[in-house]
């Protein structure tokens, strides 16, 4: 009696610990976690698809491009992120973002965070912030980042609803400089890269990982809802342990360790 007594207090803590953990994530909804892609976050899915993989793509391409044996190791491992959210800007400190993503090795990251309004069923830009990595900045200021956001993100040629097309030039802007004025790489392609994007802008590539955390699907509570049976009958969750709890935790794309010392601007 006195053991099933004990199993059944088991049973009781563990669907107690379950339940717990489902509010706590469905309350934790101001909490920004890396994308499972890192470099592109965009949780709502304001931006086009293809704007979306293209920021994942070439930001996986300047990472493995930065990381070449021919650069000096002091400014190795460089990483542009991109943030797209309806969050209000009281709601987010891009300093610690910055630091707790760990943008870039080095401190040669850059944050690129697009605050979004809702019109009806438009989304419309309200301000852009750019958050620049310690040692980065002596290689970018906030003054030439901005003069580029002016011209290529504020570009009054390009309307104001293709935000994708604005966001996109003052992203391959920037990692013009990178490439050009401190990798010293002169292969790098501005024009080309533009008349890629707009070709394939409207084009769909697949869905994007939503954010990097632990999500309670249906799946995952009838794998710990079984488990906690045979836990009942005397069986082991050795088994069935690593099967949800590790699932989808840990993603192959993440930041340096790169911080920044609050050197913005916002415009």
């Amino acid at each position: 009696m006195s053991n099933l007594l004990k199993r059944g207090f088991y049973i009781l803590l563990l669907l107690f610990t379950v339940f717990f953990l489902v509010s706590c994530e469905a309350s934790n909804v101001k909490t920004l976690h890396p994308s499972e892609l890192f470099y592109i976050h965009d949780d709502d899915h304001i931006l086009l698809n293809a704007t979306q993989w293209t920021i994942f793509d070439y930001g996986v391409e300047l990472y493995e491009d930065s990381k070449s044996n021919d650069i000096d190791f002091s400014i190795r491992g460089s990483q542009v992120v991109v943030v797209a959210t309806y969050e209000l800007e009281s709601n987010l400190d891009s300093t610690t973002l910055f630091n707790e993503w760990g943008i870039g090795e080095n401190d040669m990251g850059i944050l690129i965070i697009l605050f979004f309004t809702r019109d009806g069923e438009d989304s419309l830009v309200s301000n852009v912030l750019v958050e620049i990595g310690a040692r980065m900045s002596t290689y970018l200021s906030a003054f030439e980042a901005s003069n580029l956001m002016d011209t290529y993100f504020y570009d009054p040629l390009v309307p104001d609803f293709n935000y994708d097309l604005k966001l996109m030039q003052f992203y391959f802007k920037l990692l013009e400089k990178i490439y050009l004025d401190i990798y010293d790489y002169s292969s790098y392609n501005y024009d080309s890269f533009i008349d890629e994007y707009l070709y394939n802008q409207y084009e769909y590539f697949g869905s994007i990982p939503r954010s990097q955390t632990f999500e309670f699907t249906w799946e995952t509570i009838l794998w710990i809802i079984l488990g906690i049976i045979l836990f009942g009958f005397g069986g082991s969750l050795t088994y069935i342990f690593p099967l949800f709890i590790f699932k989808g935790l840990k993603s192959p794309f993440k930041g340096g360790g790169g911080k920044s010392f609050g050197y913005w601007f916002k415009r």
